[in-house]
């Protein structure tokens, strides 16, 4: 799984608290949400399985896996779920062995689908009825992909790994056009009577996307040589915040391909258009903590001190872990929609607050054995905090975040994930203050002097 999919969503932390970011939406934009990051191993969220022949389709390690001796010839087994009014639909895919890749799309109220499919070592084509039209791309065994296929009125169109490989229309496919309202999505694979293969599927999306690559490794606004240094630092590892090529999906692995896409953007200024708000943390006096996208400037107060030569970017603000704090005013309210946060963070000590909602919850905050944990949980009253295992209160900077994306809860350190839930909407909360380094009730409580 890629970090936050591989694009900035977020609410960002920086410092012994440094930069602060928040995001009302989730990068992918309205519509349905599901990437599968499922730790109990349901399908949930509308999605069923759907399994003929010998193949089976399983969630395994929060991925959508599709595998088995196939019996009789050209039999389906994947995930299909009903669908109201989507038209872009997107997945990734390790094309492993054997099997077919299928999408098929269906018209209930004009019983008609269409079927984009691809053989491994072949190209993709496109069904309809009786008829087939070749569009193009060879799919590679061992290789990830992404693929999307977007409606607009009568055209369909393909994309793979972010280049368009081919459109299909009435000229192409007659009649095609007559495929109206899209009501119900599988994905999965099929092959040969007696084929034995595999099929990883991950990262499905339903809904239109706002696609945000992150070439801004650290978080300071500018793609330069401390994101290049970030990007060396993890050479040769399936590290999947600098695995940015190819676009989308990645390879597994960070090397060449990655440092050319990074060298491409290097020296950019970076203006994500998600961010409800970013503190990043880098004044060196004042009583204010400036949001550098919106108006939630925050008021640094008590024993708070700035530390304009420390931090992880361009300084931090140390907070005393007894009334040292920022305080903003209701920045977001995460029962309004997916979100996130991001924080780079140092020291602290179990029991600690990073970030809460005044009088709701503690969003971030360290648990009884120095791991990260969020309070932010849906009303279902088996619903609890998630806790990380990393321990971050070890005298290292930490790279936290919280994502909740209108189904799923998770917690990430170190571009890790460490927990998650998908329990639902979060429960309702308050239009109320923000607040850096003090319990949601109480006086300030995070990061002692390190």
């Amino acid at each position: 799984m890629k970090l936050l999919n591989g694009y900035r969503i977020k609410l960002m932390l920086c410092g012994v608290v440094a930069v602060i970011v928040l995001s009302a939406s989730n990068a992918w934009g309205a519509g349905f949400q599901d990437d599968f990051n499922r730790f109990d191993g349901e399908v949930g969220n509308g999605w069923m399985i759907w399994k003929e022949g010998g193949i089976e389709s399983r969630i395994v390690d929060n991925e959508v896996l599709i595998a088995g001796q196939q019996r009789g010839d050209w039999k389906r087994s994947g995930i299909y779920r009903l669908v109201e009014g989507e038209t872009r639909f997107s997945f990734d895919f390790k094309a492993d062995d054997n099997f077919k890749v299928h999408i098929e799309l269906y018209d209930y109220e004009n019983k008609r689908g269409v079927d984009f499919y691809a053989w491994l070592g072949g190209t993709f084509s496109c069904g309809y009825g009786s008829t087939r039209k070749s569009i193009g791309s060879t799919v590679i065994t061992g290789q990830y992909y992404n693929l999307v296929v977007e409606k607009e009125g009568a055209e369909f169109t393909l994309t793979l790994n972010g280049q368009v490989i081919g459109t299909v229309t009435d000229e192409d496919l007659p009649n095609i056009g007559n495929i109206i309202h899209i009501d119900e999505v599988f994905i999965g694979a099929d092959a040969a009577n007696g084929t034995v293969g595999s099929l990883h599927i991950d990262n499905v999306k339903i809904g239109q996307a706002s696609i945000i690559p992150i070439f801004d490794f650290n978080g300071d606004g500018t793609v330069d040589s401390a994101d290049m240094c970030v990007m060396i630092d993890h050479w040769g590892e399936d590290y999947s915040l600098c695995d940015i090529a190819p676009a989308t999906v990645g390879d597994g692995i960070v090397d060449i391909e990655d440092l050319k896409v990074l060298a491409e953007h290097l020296f950019e200024k970076v203006n994500d258009p998600t961010l409800v708000a970013h503190w990043p943390l880098d004044e060196s006096e004042d009583m204010f903590a400036a949001d550098s996208v919106g108006d939630n400037d925050a008021v640094v107060v008590g024993g708070a001190v700035w530390q304009p030569g420390s931090g992880q970017i361009n300084g931090a603000l140390h907070l005393n872990g007894i009334d040292g704090c920022a305080i903003t005013g209701p920045a977001l309210n995460p029962a309004d929609g997916p979100f996130s946060i991001i924080a780079w963070v140092k020291d602290g000590a179990p029991g600690q607050v990073i970030v809460s909602q005044q009088g709701v919850s503690n969003w971030l905050a360290v648990g009884a054995e120095g791991s990260l944990m969020t309070e932010l949980k849906s009303s279902d009253p088996l619903a609890g905090p998630l806790l990380s295992e990393t321990v971050i209160t070890v005298g290292q900077w930490h790279r936290i975040g919280f994502v909740w994306n209108g189904y799923n809860r998770t917690l990430y350190v170190d571009g890790v994930v460490e927990a998650g839930a998908h329990d639902g909407a979060v429960a309702a909360a308050l239009d109320a203050a923000v607040a850096l380094g003090s319990e949601h009730g109480h006086e300030g409580l995070v990061l002692p002097p390190h």
